[in-house]
């Protein structure tokens, strides 16, 4: 592995640094070429970046240590501030309170948002995984397999890479993103299948991550989150299905609930597509 770059005096550059830039400007390029679906502007765009990045670390920081030994950190208060140790979780829910305000601010339609979001945060999430892996955290288990890699950091014998199983499965994930954006009929679905999606990838990979396991089920921390993010992403998708719909008429998008009036029981003017 090669988790330095460079260094300058005392400081080094760390690979796993630069490829989280290089994940975050992959997402915000993404973004800016979706941004008249939502009528925001490059302004605003790199507004709503910089305050993403900032409570995107702050929530990543915050929930790695609350479920990686609490405790050593608050015995060692000076490795809080060090680059590694980041949870994607704390970055998902923390930039969804940060997504909410901002299309609270700018009057936007927060869905309309998160499915623009989302494909950028899976891309981002996908280069990250590979800085991950040229940093040496986030291995696997110990294998024979002739896809174990050696981190010699850790110890001398071959194991798992799942970072590279996660940046995979991410990358793959973008790319269902995208066609299910494209071809999308309601707010939100992009968001839904979002959270279907990592959960997936999540809770298969989890069986060869080098992790805590816990209870009965002998399954890691992250896997167990599935277990929460599924169903609400299934309420997402069912939200998005009844009252995110969008309409095309007369050449305009308009957002809303749909109700079909009974052909059976009206005239045919009155059976018309109610918008509220």
């Amino acid at each position: 592995m090669h988790p330095v770059l460079f260094t300058i005096g005392d400081f080094s550059f760390r690979f796993y640094g630069l490829m989280i830039a290089i994940g975050t400007l992959l997402g915000y390029w993404f973004v800016t070429t979706k941004k008249k679906d939502i009528a925001l502007t490059d302004d605003d765009l790199l507004d709503l970046l910089l305050w993403l990045i900032i409570m995107c670390i702050i929530g990543a920081k915050i929930v790695f240590i609350l479920t990686h030994n609490p405790l050593y950190y608050i015995q060692n208060p000076k490795d809080i501030l060090s680059g590694s140790g980041l949870s994607f979780i704390g970055i998902v829910i923390f930039g969804l309170g940060t997504a909410w305000f901002y299309a609270k601010k700018k009057k936007v339609n927060f869905f309309a948002l998160l499915d623009i979001l989302s494909p950028a945060v899976m891309i981002g999430y996908t280069i990250g995984r590979i800085g991950c892996f040229l940093n040496g955290c986030c291995f696997g288990l110990p294998t024979e397999s002739w896809i174990g890699f050696r981190f010699i950091a850790v110890d001398p014998y071959p194991r798992y890479p799942t970072q590279l199983f996660i940046a995979a499965g991410a990358l793959v994930s973008f790319f269902i993103l995208i066609w299910i954006y494209k071809n999308k009929k309601s707010n939100g679905k992009v968001f839904g299948w979002f959270l279907v999606l990592y959960s997936i990838v999540t809770f298969v990979v989890g069986f060869y991550r080098d992790m805590p396991r816990y209870l009965r089920l002998d399954l890691t921390l992250n896997q167990y989150s599935t277990f929460l993010i599924i169903p609400i992403a299934i309420c997402v998708l069912i939200y998005s299905s009844k009252y995110q719909q969008i309409i095309q008429q007369d050449g305009k998008t308009l957002e809303g609930s749909v109700e079909t009036w009974d052909k059976n029981e009206y005239k045919e003017e009155d059976n018309e597509v109610i918008i509220q």
